[in-house]
């Protein structure tokens, strides 16, 4: 259940759907640790300050530790497991809009590879490196806070934006060629599962489907995906469900029905079944004591 602290968060806009934003951790810190789960809406980078930070990324469990930098992309679920009591961060949110509003469209090689899905979410800068990006954007977040009538302030808003999108691109760029990801066959396997899974387990939700698809057996593709996550391809492909019927529920866009729909169930009472035996209650309690973040802070 969200809690009248985090209400009062969301009433007051520092969660919004702006297209770009900067909040800090002290902004955003009760939001994210009393929502369950949320799929982001727009890119974001990361910087954690102090203290740790984790959560899982489409069901990959990461953790965020000072001078940690981490990349958002749209459409990823997101669900905070733990923040250390001490934890300090800011991010910067931005859609694709923005961007396209600055002038800087998404036909550059570095954008693409920056903004792609396969791109290397998190790298780890110097002291130097991360005092200055945070710099940035604290400077930014200044900006934003200048009268509306301040001469010229949307040009001011523009090139501090722009000032941390190219340090990230520097930043980025410095690590992926240093730091490039070398997935095992199993590892490898593993991510083609969930990026499979992510694009059709509304409508498959057999093992078999997706071992099928990726030429192994339906025990072969568990034991692996075991090992790399912890969880059987079974366990996962429940909870993507459970999770993606959380965020649809607790949205309050659609009725019980229109979710058992939107995520194929033959009929509503087997979805309610579904639903209460990975949860401990109905879908339509759930729903009643939830209330997603409608404009998650990325």
């Amino acid at each position: 259940m969200v809690s009248n602290l985090a209400q009062h968060y969301l009433s007051e806009g520092l969660v919004n759907d702006q297209h770009m934003n900067v909040m800090s951790s002290a902004e955003i810190k009760h939001v994210l640790e009393c929502t369950e789960c949320f799929r982001s809406n727009s890119y974001a980078v990361i910087a954690v300050q102090k203290g740790s930070v984790v959560f899982q990324n489409n069901f990959v469990s990461v953790t965020l530790k000072p001078k940690d930098v981490y990349l958002v992309t749209p459409g990823t679920l997101f669900e905070f497991d733990n923040m250390s009591d001490d934890a300090q961060f800011i991010s910067m949110g931005f859609k694709k809009e923005y961007l396209k509003e600055q002038g800087v469209y998404l036909n550059g090689a570095e954008i693409i590879h920056l903004l792609s899905s396969d791109l290397l979410n998190k790298f780890s800068l110097n002291e130097e490196e991360f005092e200055d990006i945070v710099a940035s954007l604290n400077s930014l977040k200044r900006k934003m806070k200048l009268s509306s009538d301040t001469p010229h302030l949307k040009d001011i808003i523009r090139h501090g934006f722009l000032a941390v999108l190219y340090e990230i691109l520097i930043f980025y760029s410095k690590y992926r060629v240093f730091t490039p990801l070398k997935l095992n066959r199993q590892e490898e396997l593993t991510t083609n599962f969930l990026n499979l899974l992510s694009e059709q387990f509304k409508l498959e939700k057999r093992v078999q489907y997706y071992a099928d698809a990726l030429f192994v057996t339906s025990r072969y593709l568990s034991t692996v995906v075991k090992k790399v996550t912890g969880k059987t391809a079974g366990e996962i492909i429940d909870e993507m469900v459970i999770n993606e019927a959380k965020v649809l529920l607790s949205s309050h866009l659609m009725n019980v029905a229109q979710v058992a729909d939107e995520l194929r169930f033959s009929d509503q009472s087997f979805f309610g079944k579904f639903f209460k035996k990975y949860t401990g209650i109905s879908p339509s309690i759930y729903k009643a004591n939830n209330t997603v973040v409608l404009n998650a802070p990325f």
